[in-house]
This record gives C-alpha cells, structure tokens and sequence, in this order.
C-alpha cells in the first residue's frame, strides 16, 4: 500500500471515530450549550379535569434542550415512565413528580399537584404590587387540661380580645398530653422547645411561660408582645380560598412577595367551643382556638415555590374527621422564613373560613 493511501485511510477513520463520539449518549457535556441545567415547568398546582395543563421544557441556561433530555414522571401510585410530551394534564388527583436528564445530569424534581374542584381565589385588589402586606401575629398559646396554672393564660387572652380589638393577633392553642393534643401540637410543641406550661410564644419565637392572677396584667404583657412582633412588619402577602368537602377541606393558597427566597407555609385547622373539664378551672371549660390539624409535617410548613414576578400557589386537602364541630372550625394560614441564624420564624399570617376567602390585605 502506498504512504499517501495510508494516510488518506487513516485520517478517514479519525473522522468517522470523531464523529460518531459527538453525539448526546448520556457522558458528559459536550460543551455545546452552556448555563445551568433545570427543569421548567409552567406552574405547580393544576385542576385534575383534563384540560387544565402545565407545560414541560429542559433548559440549558436560555437554551430550550428539552428534544435531547430524557424527561420522567412519577404518578401518584410511585410508578415511573418515560414522558415524551411538552404539557400534562390529568383527570387523577394527586402528585405528580417531574425530572430529567441531560448528558448525564439530573434536574431537580418539581411536584405537579392536581387537584378536583380547586377553589378560586378572591380578587388582589393590586395585582401588581408585592409588597406592603398588612401584618398579623401568629400567638401559640402552650396548655393542657391537666396544667392547674393554664385558666390565667387563658384568662388573660380572653381579656386581650375584649380589650385590645385591633386584630392584630392570631389565637392558636397548641394542647399537650391532654384530649385535645394532636399531631399537629405535638409538632409545634417539639419544634419550639417548649418545657413548662402554660407557656405564650409570638410568631415562633420569645417563648415564656405566663401565668399571671391578674388578667388586665396578663393580656398587658401578651399586648407587648404582640405589638413588638408587629412592629417587624412582614415581607409576605396571602390569600386564601377553602371549600368544605365534608370529610375534608380544599384549601387553595398563593403568596406573594418581593424579597423571599425560601419561604414556607402551613394551614392548620382550628376549633372553638370544645368543653372539656380544665384542672385550676371548670368542669365545663370552654377550649378555644384549637389546634386539630396541619397540612405539613413539620411546624413550620412546606416549601413555596415563587415564580420570578414572586408569587407562588399550593392547594392542600386536609382530612377533618377528627374535628368535634366543623361548624366551629377555621382556618389558620401562615408564611414563615429563615431568620439571621437560619431558623424559620413566622412572616405573616391570616384566617379564613371552611367555606370562603380571604384576600391580600394591604397596609
């Protein structure tokens, strides 16, 4: 064989080798496209009726790689297959989780919820606006049936809402060891450290226990309290739509902000009226504000998505079986964000019926 034919042979082999090594086999990057590696999809939160969809892209940085990716779902019954399409839609409520791979590298998961019958939100008096949130305080109440101390606390709040009507405080009563405990308690119970009872915390945080004879007193102290909270101000807005469905409740949830990265949030369920015999108080003690139920497994609430205009959507349903009395039953619905220290304290917080809305309130 001639040098010149040799060489001709070779240089041919190269190229074919080059070539057939360029494609996208799932090594790595083949530098072609630069940026950060995610998944994108259009929203979180759908209506399971068919129609209602998100759609569905891998993005490359800017770049719209999504026919090179393999994209996954899993449905709610934990099976995982192949998804081929651009958009989802269901007619099955429950989550579905979204992931991809390019060259090699996986995208975060996205949980896509679907829900029936989704109730719809109120109308945001400005829309465009995501700051100046009206600000609420999110005060817990730490008791039991059994404390012998824990009537002045409750006497003291009572004379609080008698005599301080500025709304600015949210009741919660988070019980322990008693009748009236439940895993939602228990949760805020373990998560704020609390170790003597009756014990008052405002927005996560200045735990203390009081106890005070006098109720004027008493409900003096929790107004200070309460007003320093407030004068924090808040950074997160929420609205909130919720639907009784018998046995449970669609709660429908957007937040809004401006300056929040990691921002969570929580509904929890609440009853008045629950009588029940009180150690230091009645055989027939009133029990208000209690806390039945949440829609997270943690104290201070699931993750928010918020979109690059910051806001963000969830819709939970919540069972309600447990309840003595939906009739007596409210909503509690808070944002919560990390602090210096990186611990989640409560940002803003608000109420809303079984059956109604609430909508953003602005200062």
């Amino acid at each position: 064989m001639k040098p010149a034919y040799i060489f001709k042979t070779l240089a041919v082999c190269f190229l074919m080798a080059v070539t057939a090594c360029s494609g996208n086999d799932g090594g790595e990057d083949s530098g072609t496209v630069s940026g950060d590696l995610t998944l994108s999809i259009s929203k979180t939160v759908i209506e399971a009726n068919g129609t209602d969809a998100v759609t569905v892209a891998v993005m490359k940085g800017e770049t719209d790689i999504t026919s090179q990716s393999k994209v996954y779902m899993e449905d709610p019954s934990g099976n995982t297959s192949s998804f081929k399409e651009t958009s989802f839609s269901t007619t099955t409520e429950g989550d579905y989780v979204f992931y991809a791979y390019y060259e090699g590298v996986k995208t975060e998961n996205i949980t896509v919820r679907a829900f029936k019958n989704i109730p719809s939100l109120p109308a945001d008096s400005k829309p465009e606006q995501n700051t100046g949130f009206a600000k609420r305080v999110l005060t817990i109440q730490h008791t039991g049936t059994w404390c012998q101390f824990c009537p002045y606390l409750i006497r003291g709040i009572e004379y609080y809402q008698q005599n301080y009507p500025d709304n600015r405080a949210v009741f919660v009563a988070a019980h322990n060891n008693d009748a009236l405990t439940s895993e939602a308690s228990n949760q805020v119970t373990n998560f704020l450290g609390v170790r003597g009872f009756p014990s008052f915390s405002v927005d996560f945080t200045n735990l203390t226990q009081e106890y005070r004879t006098d109720a004027a007193k008493e409900a003096e102290l929790l107004a200070s309290k309460i007003d320093q909270a407030a004068s924090n101000g808040c950074k997160t807005g929420i609205s909130v739509a919720a639907e009784n469905a018998g046995s449970s409740i669609v709660v429908n949830v957007k937040v809004k902000s401006d300056n929040v990265d990691n921002c969570r949030i929580a509904v929890w369920l609440l009853e008045d009226g629950i009588v029940a015999e009180q150690n230091g108080g009645s055989v027939n003690e009133v029990h208000n504000n209690v806390l039945w139920a949440s829609s997270s497994a943690v104290a201070y609430g699931d993750r928010i998505q918020l979109d690059a205009d910051g806001a963000g959507q969830n819709v939970y349903r919540m069972d309600v079986s447990n309840v003595h009395d939906l009739s007596n039953c409210r909503l509690v619905v808070f944002t919560a964000v990390p602090n210096a220290s990186g611990r989640f304290v409560v940002d803003n917080v608000v109420t809303c019926p079984l059956d109604g809305q609430t909508a953003f309130e602005y200062e």
